[in-house]
């Protein structure tokens, strides 16, 4: 296995033969037509990253950022795992394989790869202990596979309380969607309940949305910035530029 970054040259020199897997694998395990798996779109959905690559001293020694995991037998790419390398986990984004080795069971294979290299950047990086397995659709059965590793646990839609998958399954077997945390008090410590301090960009000037009501005289935007807000929960609202034209 080869870890590139996805701004390396590495990357670069192998991009034919990562595109040229990715479209067998679109075209026979997922049906797409050969229009749909062009290298440009290759390019836009599993290279292009708005991560930028950040290596500090006390992180993991690849740094953090997009990364390419190759599988290569005898010479040959067989697969590739796309995972984001974050401070608090290691996100596995997307995984395609060759489908002529479809008998090597590839994609049960590149989890646990991802297990336990995740489990190897803990050790340089303590903060970083988890492996994010992405969106769970309970009623696609390409996804029941992200429940076999153990332990697994599912984000309460409401609440972002973590759940185990095994209490989470008989609740989504009753609904497609449902609330996992059982307490009716229980609220989302990053909800938005003001929009006063989300931090607005206008005319190339940074401030919070009550100063730039009180500068632009615009009162119409309320609704529209409490849906951006609450979106992006207030930890981000209040750390990120929303543009205002």
């Amino acid at each position: 296995m080869v870890l590139v970054s996805v701004s390396s040259p590495e990357m670069k020199e192998t991009l034919q033969k990562s595109w040229a897997v990715y479209s067998k694998y679109q075209q026979t395990i997922h049906n797409d037509s050969i229009d749909r798996c062009g290298v440009e779109t290759y390019v836009n959905f599993l290279v292009n990253s708005p991560l930028e690559p950040w290596k500090p001293n006390d992180g993991p020694p690849q740094g953090y950022g997009s990364f390419h995991q190759q599988y290569w037998l005898d010479g040959k790419l067989i697969a590739v795992g796309v995972i984001d390398i974050l401070p608090s986990c290691v996100s596995s984004v997307y995984f395609f394989y060759d489908p002529d080795y479809s008998f090597l069971t590839l994609g049960t294979y590149g989890s646990l790869r991802e297990v336990s290299f995740t489990r190897s950047l803990h050790h340089r990086a303590p903060k970083l202990r988890y492996y994010y397995m992405g969106y769970y659709i309970h009623s696609c059965p390409k996804m029941r596979y992200k429940g076999s590793l153990v332990p697994s646990f599912l984000s309460c839609p409401e609440v972002f309380t973590w759940h185990p998958i095994e209490f989470c399954r008989p609740l989504l077997d009753q609904a497609k969607y449902c609330r996992f945390n059982q307490d009716p008090k229980a609220t989302d410590p990053n909800d938005v309940t003001s929009i006063d301090e989300v931090l607005i960009l206008w005319n190339n000037i940074a401030m919070p949305y009550k100063i730039y009501v009180q500068r632009s005289n615009k009162t119409d935007e309320a609704d529209e910035v409490l849906e951006y807000a609450k979106l992006v929960g207030n930890i981000c609202a209040t750390r990120m530029l929303l543009l205002r034209a």
